[in-house]
């Protein structure tokens, strides 16, 4: 049994970094994915290293704004009509979670300390996996439009401050001297200079894939279809033309994470939280730092093929047809934040981040199974928490019990 792999499921970037962490620690992995490594949801984020993010979007604030998200196709967060049938239960458990003050607070307990972990986790990859020349330490930065909007983000900044999060309160000037071309009628800016992101997110889950297999993992292409059982044990897992032996099981495919479980007998109740990106030719761009206009919910990343211009939510059910007015407002956007900044468009995308209706990531062990871990729901910061996440999974693989704090991302939540 000890010589059979952990077999991961999902190549993103939690699977494959999942996987990098698992292989330091001496355990034969074999990661599974339908796709090439990186080419669903990782491929296409706005590249930042969110460890700024300590406020769970599941809260009464956000509740409110539920009757102007159905109403506005072209907010930064909205609900995607034709799916709201379908997403009713997912909505009313997300209303439970944001009435709920206990809720709140857990989702703020937790995110405290995996930031803080994830910090720590990308700096050693980074190292060990030889990834430094896809990342930038140039900072970032939040931009406001008007003195009410920033006032509106001072519960959040109170508790980064809280959390030990560094950051400088700049005025509209300073602003533009951090981001130059940025628009006139910036008022404010929250400037974070410890601030990381990567110039090519797909190249960076390529590039852990290659060094995995490079050290010995092994990569398969198919489709999981059920999994053998033996008592509280998964031993296989079944894909599209073999069975593989299994010491134990990661389940890390993003939004299809929710079909994985209900074969294994306990919920993921996932959602697809749309994003949308943009890349243009970097033409007149003269910044090197990301921008987050935070009234409209997108970021600007100077990245290595463009300039990026990702973000917004919206919430859909599975398969649904892309929206894509959601990217033609990006540009817009761009063009006010930055007027004159970005070329003719190279290319347009949209990914499905995987979400839970507490905005909680589920991270552990999975209910009832001795040997099923879980690495899902990220929802919009995927690709900060992956490291931190496989780091977890691997120290729970080894006997340690996960923080007391990461109780609330515990998998079996749902039932």
């Amino acid at each position: 049994m000890n010589d059979q792999p952990v077999i991961i499921i999902g190549a993103g970037i939690v699977g494959t970094a999942t996987a990098r962490a698992l292989q330091r620690e001496g355990h034969a992995v074999t990661l599974i994915d339908s796709g090439e490594p990186g080419r669903a949801t990782s491929y296409g984020n706005a590249g930042f290293i969110a460890i700024d993010h300590v406020l769970p979007l599941a809260r009464p604030s956000t509740l409110k704004r539920v009757p102007q998200m159905l109403m506005d196709r072209n907010g930064p967060l909205t609900v995607h009509p034709p799916s709201i049938p379908a997403l009713l239960p997912w909505m009313a458990r997300f209303a439970l979670a944001a009435y709920s003050q206990k809720e709140v607070q857990k989702g703020v307990d937790s995110f405290g300390p995996l930031m803080a972990e994830a910090n720590i986790a990308w700096k050693a990859e980074i190292q060990a996996s030889g990834l430094g020349e896809l990342f930038r330490t140039q900072g970032a930065l939040y931009v406001y439009e008007s003195e009410q909007a920033f006032a509106s983000g001072a519960e959040e900044r109170a508790l980064q401050q809280t959390k030990g999060t560094v950051f400088e309160i700049v005025d509209g000037n300073r602003a533009r001297e951090l981001a130059p071309g940025l628009s006139e009628h910036i008022v404010r800016g929250v400037y974070y200079s410890h601030g990381m992101h990567t110039i090519n997110p797909y190249k960076v889950v390529t590039s852990l894939a290659e060094r995995f297999t490079a050290e010995g993992g092994t990569l398969l292409r198919g489709r999981v279809r059920g999994f053998g059982r033996d008592g509280n044990r998964v031993t296989s897992v079944e894909i599209t033309d073999q069975s593989l032996p299994a010491k134990a099981v990661v389940i890390a495919a993003g939004r299809a994470s929710g079909e994985l479980t209900r074969l294994l007998g306990f919920n993921a109740p996932l959602v697809a939280e749309r994003g949308y990106h943009v890349m243009l030719a970097p033409d007149n761009v003269r910044f090197e730092l990301p921008v987050s206009p935070a009234e409209r919910g997108f970021m600007i990343t100077p990245m290595e093929e463009g300039l990026r211009v990702a973000g917004t939510v919206e919430l859909a059910a599975p398969h649904q047809p892309p929206s894509w007015h959601r990217a033609d407002i990006l540009v817009r956007h761009l063009k006010d934040i930055f007027p004159g900044v970005g070329g003719a468009e190279q290319s347009r995308w949209i990914g499905e981040r995987p979400t839970l209706p507490d905005f909680r990531p589920a991270i552990g062990r999975a209910p009832r199974l001795a040997n099923v871990y879980c690495g899902y729901g990220h929802q919009h910061v995927g690709l900060t928490l992956a490291t931190a996440t496989g780091r977890l999974i691997a120290r729970q693989m080894m006997g340690e019990d996960l923080p007391s704090t990461l109780q609330a991302c515990d998998p079996g939540r749902f039932g």
